[in-house]
C-alpha cells in the first residue's frame, strides 16, 4: 500500500510517503524559513487561506520524487467538534466545517482539505483520511467546568503524538499503554500537556485556547481582566486578538521570531532580556506538567514524557528535568514527533481491514 501522509503545523508542513510501513521519503517544508510565506501569512487571518500555497508546495515535492500512484492520503485532523478517536473518511462536510465552523483557527485544519485535494488529483477521493484529530475528546466532564457557566474547557491537543510516544514508552518497558499513568508534554510552535490515566487522557492543558505557558507562538494564560480591557480598547479587532492568543503571541510577539532553532544556534550571544523570556517559557512548561498531577487523584504517576520539536534542545529539557527533580517521577525525552507514523498506521488499519473507517 502506497500512503502519503500530510502533517501541517503552524511553522511547518511535513509529508512522508510510505510503502506499507516502509518510508520511501520524508520532507519538511519549513515555513519559518520561507520569507514569502512569512510576508503573506504571519498576520491575522484564516489559516485555510494558506491552502493553495501549501498544496502547490506538496505537489511539487511529489513531482520531484516522481510519485505517480498513491493508494491513500491521510492528513492530520483539525479543530472539528469533539469526536471519538479513530480514522475518518474526509468528506465535503468535514472540510466545510473546518472552513466555516472550526473550534479554533489552527494549522491542523488544513490536513483534511490537503488530503482530499491530493486524493482527488490521484482519483482516490474515497481514500482520503484523518486519524485521531486534535479535538479527540477523552476529558472527564468535571474537568471542563470553569468559573463562568457559559464557558467550558475543551480538548485541543497533540493527540496523535502524545498517544504515539506513550505507546512507544510502554513498549520499551514491556508494558501496555493502558497499564500506565503518564504525563506527556508536547512542546512545539504550540504546546499541550496530557494526563494519560490507564490509556485515557482524562485532562489536557491547551495553549491553543489560552491555557498554560506561552510558547513560540501562543500567548498562554494571561490575566483575564487585562485581556478584557484590551478587547474594549478598540486597539484590536476580534480576529487580531484571536491571532495574539494563537499564532501571533508568545516568542513571536515578544521577540519577533518563532524560529527556536535560530535562538538555539545564537543562544550564547543573546541579550539577558531574551534569555529571561526563554527561561520563563521553559518554567511555564514545568508548571503545566505539575498542574496535571491532581488529575491522577493520588495514584502513582509512572513517568513524565517530554516530546515535540523543541524538545530537541537540551537547554529546555535539562531545565525541565531540574525543575521537576523533587517530584521523584522519572522523565523520559522522546524528541520530535511520531505523528507521521501514527497517521500512516491509521490508514493501514483501514486499508487492511483491521478497522472500519468512521464517517464524519
Amino acid at each position: 500500500m502506497k500512503i502519503l501522509v500530510i502533517n501541517p503545523g503552524s511553522t511547518t508542513t511535513k509529508i512522508a510517503f510510505f510503502e506499507d510501513k516502509n518510508i520511501v521519503f520524508e520532507h519538511k517544508i519549513d515555513h519559518a524559513q520561507d520569507s514569502e510565506f512569512q510576508d503573506k501569512y504571519c498576520k491575522p487571518g484564516n489559516v485555510l487561506d494558506q491552502l493553495d500555497y501549501r498544496l502547490n508546495q506538496i505537489k511539487k515535492i511529489l513531482e520531484d520524487n516522481k510519485i505517480f500512484q498513491i493508494d491513500a492520503v491521510v492528513g492530520r485532523g483539525g479543530m472539528l467538534p469533539p469526536i471519538t478517536s479513530g480514522t475518518y473518511i474526509v468528506n465535503d462536510k468535514m472540510v466545510d466545517d473546518l472552513l466555516h465552523r472550526p473550534l479554533a483557527n489552527h494549522a491542523s485544519n488544513l490536513g483534511a482539505a490537503l488530503a482530499l485535494s491530493i486524493a482527488k488529483t490521484f482519483n482516490i477521493s474515497d481514500h482520503a483520511y484523518i486519524t485521531d484529530p486534535v479535538t479527540t475528546d477523552e476529558i472527564e466532564p468535571k474537568h471542563k467546568i470553569t468559573g463562568i457557566a457559559e464557558i467550558k474547557r475543551y480538548a485541543a491537543w497533540h493527540a496523535l503524538n502524545q498517544k504515539a510516544v506513550s505507546r512507544e514508552y510502554a513498549l520499551n518497558i514491556n508494558k501496555k499503554y493502558e497499564e500506565l499513568n503518564l504525563i506527556v508534554a508536547h512542546l512545539g510552535g504550540g504546546a499541550s500537556f496530557g494526563a494519560h490515566k490507564k490509556g485515557k487522557t482524562v485532562n489536557v492543558v491547551n495553549t491553543l485556547s489560552g491555557e498554560g505557558p506561552f510558547t513560540p507562538e501562543r500567548a498562554g494564560a494571561i490575566p483575564a481582566q487585562d485581556l478584557i480591557s484590551l478587547c474594549f480598547s478598540k486597539k484590536y479587532t476580534q480576529d487580531q486578538l484571536n491571532y495574539l492568543i494563537a499564532g501571533g503571541g508568545g516568542l513571536f510577539n515578544l521577540l519577533k521570531t518563532k524560529n527556536v532553532y535560530e535562538l538555539r544556534q545564537n543562544y550564547e550571544t543573546l541579550p539577558l532580556e531574551t534569555k529571561d523570556i526563554l527561561d520563563e517559557m521553559i518554567t511555564g512548561f514545568s508548571r503545566s506538567i505539575c498542574q496535571l498531577i491532581p488529575d491522577f487523584e493520588g495514584e502513582k504517576i509512572d513517568q513524565i514524557i517530554i516530546t515535540g520539536g523543541i524538545a530537541q534542545w537540551p537547554l529546555i529539557t535539562d531545565k525541565i528535568k531540574n525543575d521537576l527533580k523533587n517530584l521523584n517521577i522519572g522523565v523520559t525525552i522522546i524528541p520530535g514527533e511520531k505523528e507521521l507514523e501514527a497517521l500512516r498506521d491509521g490508514a493501514l488499519r483501514v486499508l487492511t481491514g483491521q478497522e472500519e473507517p468512521k464517517v464524519y
